[in-house]
Order: structure tokens, then sequence, then C-alpha cells
């Protein structure tokens, strides 16, 4: 048997204080050892919780805005397409001139003579991401039907605008000018 250094039945002040002691320690120990790692697991969770709370709550905001993004991203795809019909990168000139032709055809416009006149890119402008290509027109054609035709140029597809223009009464014809225009239209260089 062990013998303690004092007996449980003489000393009962003794046994109080052995007895608060070791619960002092237990309790230390369990505060130590298994009650505060617990609170700050739990404490963890909260904190881990409260962050899934704001990604979730973010991630409704983002869903909630898929929509718009793809009606902004639908509507930004549409105006590239446009702007590329506007200003193409490569086009064939045959099938510039069949344009400006049947533009003229339907305005009741006459060309006698059209002459793209196509700048190489090395020698274009090197400051711009496009390149020139001027057209000189010659037709015949009446004052009204005229400007029809000039209103369509501009307002087409493709970008296009008028540099020069010269109009001159026709003796043999008076309803039908002689008419002079250079139509400047552009194209993308390759790699702009």
């Amino acid at each position: 048997m062990i013998k303690l250094p004092f007996t449980f039945d003489k000393n009962q002040k003794q046994t109080m204080i052995l007895i608060v002691l070791v619960s002092v320690i237990a309790f230390i120990f369990y505060l130590n050892f298994l009650l505060v790692p617990q609170l700050v697991g739990v404490f963890g969770s909260f904190v881990k919780m409260n962050e899934a709370r704001f990604e979730l709550a973010k991630a409704k905001e983002d869903i909630a805005r898929i929509d718009k993004l793809k009606n902004d991203l639908a509507a930004i795809q549409e105006k590239m397409d446009l702007y590329e019909k506007m200003l193409p990168a490569e086009q064939p000139i045959s099938g510039l001139l069949e344009n400006l032709n049947a533009v003229a055809k339907s305005s009741n416009v006459k060309i006698t003579a059209i002459t793209p006149n196509i700048v190489k890119e090395d020698k274009a402008r090197k400051d711009t991401p496009f390149q020139e290509i001027p057209i000189h027109i010659s037709a015949k054609s009446g004052y009204h039907e005229l400007g029809n035709f000039l209103a369509r140029l501009e307002g087409g597809e493709r970008f296009m605008k008028i540099v020069d223009i010269a109009v001159k009464s026709n003796s043999s014809n008076p309803k039908k000018h002689d008419i002079e225009l250079v139509v400047m239209t552009y194209k993308m260089k390759k790699g702009g």
C-alpha cells in the first residue's frame, strides 16, 4: 500500500487544500487543453461562416448581373461587327467597285469611269491604323440624282466620304451634268 505523508482523517484542513489545489489544477488543465481549443475552433468556424456568407452574397450578385453582362457583350459584339463592315481589314477592290456601281444605278447616276488609287501600305501614313483608298469617279447625272447618290455613299455600310467634287453642265443634255468626284474609303492595315 502507498503511504501518504499525511492522513485524510487527521487533518481536514490539508485535505481541503489538497482537494481545492487538485480541482484548480484540473480546471486550469480543462481550460487550457480542452475548452480554449474548442472555443477557438468555434470562433474560427464563425469567422469562416461569415466569410462564406459574404462570398455567397457576392456570388449571388454576380449571378444576378450575368444576364446584363451577356446583353452588354452581345451589344458590343454587334457594334464590332458593324464597325468591321464599315472599316474592313481586307476586301477585294472589285467588290468595292461593284458596290459603288450598284449604288450609282439605284440613284440613276451613270458612271462613265471609275479609278481606284490604291496606295501601297509602306507609303501610307504610318500614324493611323487604317489605309486611305481614294477612288476617282466620272459620271453623268441630274442634280437631284447626284444628291441621292452622295447621300447613299456617305450613309452606307462602309465608311466613305466625298473629298472633291466638280459639276459641269452638259451642252448636249442640260438635265444631265458631267460629274467628277473623289470618294475616300478606308481599310484596316494588316495588324492594325
